[in-house]
């Protein structure tokens, strides 16, 4: 199927959910490396996995859309 082309409004709201998502990976990894009970850092760490899997989609399904994508694990 060849690609179709993605209207301005997409490609902004992506790139908005794509740096929101960034900055939520960044709070969380630093919210990690706090002191904090076995559970609330496994739970961190969860959470850190489902943040990356959603940034990583924006990464797979519009790399031309989104300039950043260190956070995709």
């Amino acid at each position: 199927m060849p690609a179709q082309p993605i209207t301005q409004h997409i490609r902004e709201a992506a790139l908005v959910h794509a740096r929101l998502l960034d900055r939520l990976i960044t709070e969380t990894e630093a919210e990690i490396a706090k002191e904090h009970g076995t559970f609330v850092t496994e739970s961190l760490r969860e959470w850190l996995g489902v943040l990356r899997s959603e940034r990583q989609v924006y990464g797979m399904a519009a790399t031309l859309l989104v300039s950043n994508i260190e956070n995709a694990a």
